[in-house]
């Protein structure tokens, strides 16, 4: 018959190791290593907490950097809008200023530009090719 003391040792080597121990005898004695290995896993837990807060610190930073790039990105495209449509207003400006009326306008209002009379217009014909001397016949005609 088992004691209680017997009992009890029993009952706690079960909950201890997970086997029913009836004697403490065959169990090995070791020393308490329990702390070294607290130790270790103590180290080990701060070591990921730390690699973990490391790979957090650098999404948060790629995070940040790719919302800056992405700023960027709206700013050049709204510029790139602005220039687009300021093109597009100068092109129109060339195609009006291009206008055969708008050019004969100016040329008669800032200008003063006139059409010319039927004894103003001068009509050039074909001469025969001068040796050099065309300032001298120029000046014949012109003295006429």
């Amino acid at each position: 018959m088992v004691t209680a003391e017997q009992w009890y040792e029993g009952e706690e080597n079960y909950r201890n190791y997970g086997l029913e121990a009836r004697n403490s005898a065959r169990m090995p004695k070791t020393a308490p290593h329990g702390k070294k290995a607290k130790a270790q896993d103590k180290a080990r837990f701060t070591l990921y907490v730390i690699l973990l807060a490391i790979i957090c610190i650098g999404v948060v930073i790629s995070g940040a950097y790719a919302a800056t790039l992405k700023c960027d990105i709206n700013a050049l495209i709204s510029q790139n809008d602005q220039i687009e449509k300021e093109i597009e207003t100068l092109n129109v400006k060339i195609k009006t200023a291009n206008n055969i009326s708008t050019i004969e306008e100016r040329a008669v209002d800032e200008l003063g530009m006139v059409y010319p009379g039927p004894g103003e217009i001068v009509y050039v014909m074909e001469e025969p090719e001068t040796d050099g001397r065309f300032g001298l016949l120029l000046m014949e005609q012109a003295y006429q």
